[in-house]
């Protein structure tokens, strides 16, 4: 691999890193009084946009364990957060949704990670903007269609 390459793959990783910290951060700093942790307010917020989500479904969308995700929400339903109910069809299957107690504290939160992107990206030109999200879209879609080591470990 050319080394210049190297070091643009190593400072893209730290960024992302970085850039990751930096909004994980901004976001607690907005929450402190609430008293939710970081993955109680992510469950919140995916629960806000997929209401009715199953157990599974909310576990495989957070990247967490399913003994993970039940304890949060075990929590948030002990503090009246959040609302299981079962499926009529099958008893097996549980919905969560947000109580109707915070489903306001859920549009907020979506709120605040939307406004603080818009008060960055005011301290920039419509061409560094266009430049950013056009370099990122196309790093999404590399990322959708896998590494080229992928996909030759598929081809074996």
């Amino acid at each position: 691999m050319e080394e210049a390459r190297v070091q643009q793959a190593e400072q893209l990783k730290e960024l992302m890193r970085t850039l990751n910290r930096k909004f994980r951060k901004y976001m607690v700093a907005q929450t402190v009084g609430c008293g939710l942790t970081v993955p109680q307010l992510h469950l919140m917020q995916e629960l806000l946009q997929n209401p009715g989500i199953t157990l599974g479904d909310l576990s495989a969308r957070l990247g967490l364990a399913k003994s993970t995700v039940s304890g949060i929400v075990d929590r948030l339903e002990k503090q009246g957060k959040v609302v299981r109910r079962r499926n009529e069809n099958d008893r097996r299957i549980v919905h969560i949704d947000l109580s109707s107690q915070v489903v306001e504290l859920g549009q907020n939160l979506s709120l605040m990670k939307t406004n603080y992107p818009v008060e960055l990206l005011a301290e920039m030109s419509e061409s560094e903007i266009t430049g950013l999200l056009t370099g990122l879209e196309k790093l999404n879609r590399l990322m959708d269609s896998g590494t080229t080591e992928a996909k030759k470990d598929e081809d074996l």
